[in-house]
């Protein structure tokens, strides 16, 4: 839920997160009387770094039409992003760089998902489209369990001028598509890697196909043939990380 220049999230988990990355915090919420044990802590938190709380009663809480709120909500600066530049300067002394390319990725729980494996492995930057992604927005915050706070996060006018740029600094760019022929387990993530994924309903779009020749599957019994796109880049992620622990 975004408001002006403002983003509300909610829920312990998310608040905790945007405290611990120093997230500008302007305000928070809570719900009055509440017992649970993790207030008190949260609360001594919020005193710690000098942010305004607010007690409210109930049936104030259900006027801000958030659902899964747990009794705790907060104001907080807009979630920023990144330049491609910025990002890409600062993986110039990383050995193995892992970059996460999204196309048309806009459900808003995939999203968070996605960004809450990626803080996980320690991806070095999402990038999306500005057009036709999944707004940056409380829920995701939510779903991300904090992870959108430690992932840089790119809004590009066109993936396929990121693909140009990343093939000109010898990145491996891997499309994950159930209409490649190679499984996931056949390829080797060494050196720096840009990982593409589609929505599991349209998939990469065939213009961007069309420029890479690593194309990688998901192996599965022949009564499915497609995963959630969320579920999917965790398989993808972690075989990587499992690769490179072996190399280690």
């Amino acid at each position: 839920m975004k408001k002006n220049n403002t983003t509300i999230i909610f829920g312990h988990r998310a608040v905790f997160e945007a405290l611990a990355s120093k997230n500008n915090i302007e305000k928070v919420f809570l719900l009055k009387d509440s017992k649970k044990p993790k207030f008190k802590m949260l609360k001594q938190q919020l005193r710690e770094h000098h942010i305004a709380i607010s007690y409210v009663p109930k049936e104030r809480f259900e006027k801000f039409n958030i659902k899964n709120h747990q009794g705790v909500i907060a104001q907080m600066s807009a979630v920023e992003t990144q330049s491609l530049r910025a990002v890409i300067e600062s993986l110039e002394t990383k050995e193995n760089p892992l970059l996460i390319l999204l196309d048309g990725v806009t459900d808003i729980r995939n999203f968070g998902a996605i960004l809450r494996t990626a803080s996980a492995v320690g991806v070095d930057g999402v990038i999306v489209p500005s057009n036709g992604s999944a707004p940056l927005n409380g829920d995701v915050v939510k779903t991300s369990a904090g992870g959108i706070f430690h992932v840089p996060i790119v809004k590009v006018n066109h993936l396929k001028d990121v693909i140009y740029q990343l093939k000109e600094l010898d990145f491996t760019i891997v499309a994950v598509t159930e209409k490649a022929s190679a499984s996931i387990y056949t390829k080797k993530y060494n050196g720096p890697i840009a990982v593409i994924f589609g929505a599991e309903d349209k998939g990469i779009s065939k213009g961007i196909l069309k420029m890479l020749n690593n194309q990688v599957k998901i192996p599965m019994k022949q009564h499915s043939n497609s995963l959630n796109v969320s579920v999917a880049s965790a398989v993808v992620l972690y075989e990587i990380v499992r690769q490179r622990l072996e190399m280690i």
